[in-house]
């Protein structure tokens, strides 16, 4: 009896020891954590992307998220880039994990940019616009600074093509990705403008297929995003 006592009181206790084991705190979503309370306190690791999504003037910032570690990938297994309309932010993803995140300009509202998946099909670093532009009088006075190439032009004046550096062409019918003035709102006639910083690096990383999706709402921070990373000692 003895023996069969000690077998049922043997697993009643491992429950027990089981159940009252700490647990992993849950972190919560970086897009939803009240910024807005005065005594907010980012919860994430400041070695993580989770934290800079958390930050305050997180989607508004200027500021550009990198992990040189994963920048510096010779020969990435996947890539892609995601642009989110609603924060006009994007994202450069290495191997499902967000490498660079980094503020855009897309289309304004009479010329909005269309969402939808895409993918690099040419790339040119000096492309120029045969659409839109600078119009100039004869005296070489710009008369029209967002000026369209079928505008008629004034005798003796020119139409001068907006150069667009880094240009990664994403359909035929003129949506792609280039340097272009960046603010916190829309600007551009639909493409997808980046800072010179963004646009190099992306030129230089992408191949023709890359993938490129646009969105409305911005896509969940994933939990491996919010696990600290390992930044490269500096030398």
């Amino acid at each position: 009896m003895k023996s069969l006592h000690t077998l049922v009181i043997l697993p009643v206790l491992c429950a027990g020891w089981i159940s009252c084991s700490p647990k992993t705190p849950l972190l919560p979503n970086p897009h939803t954590v009240n910024k807005a309370d005065p005594q907010y306190k980012n919860p994430f690791n400041p070695e993580t992307f989770a934290h800079f999504v958390a930050s305050k003037d997180y989607p508004s910032t200027y500021y550009i998220f990198k992990r040189p570690d994963l920048l510096n990938k010779p020969n990435p297994q996947s890539q892609k880039i995601v642009i989110c309309i609603d924060q006009q932010r994007g994202r450069y993803y290495i191997n499902d994990q967000v490498a660079m995140d980094f503020p855009t300009s897309t289309g304004v509202k009479s010329f909005p940019t269309k969402l939808g998946d895409y993918k690099v099909i040419s790339k040119k670093v000096d492309h120029h616009s045969n659409l839109y532009g600078r119009m100039y009088d004869a005296d070489g006075k710009c008369i029209d600074g967002d000026a369209e190439s079928s505008d008629a032009i004034p005798e003796g004046g020119k139409f001068v093509p907006s150069p667009m550096p880094y240009w990664q062409r994403l359909t035929n019918a003129g949506l792609g990705l280039h340097v272009g003035k960046v603010g916190r709102r829309p600007l551009s006639h639909g493409c997808i403008r980046l800072n010179r910083e963004v646009a190099e690096v992306l030129y230089k990383k992408t191949t023709l297929g890359t993938p490129v999706k646009i969105i409305q709402h911005p896509e969940p921070v994933t939990d491996a995003d919010k696990q600290p990373y390992t930044k490269p000692k500096s030398k």
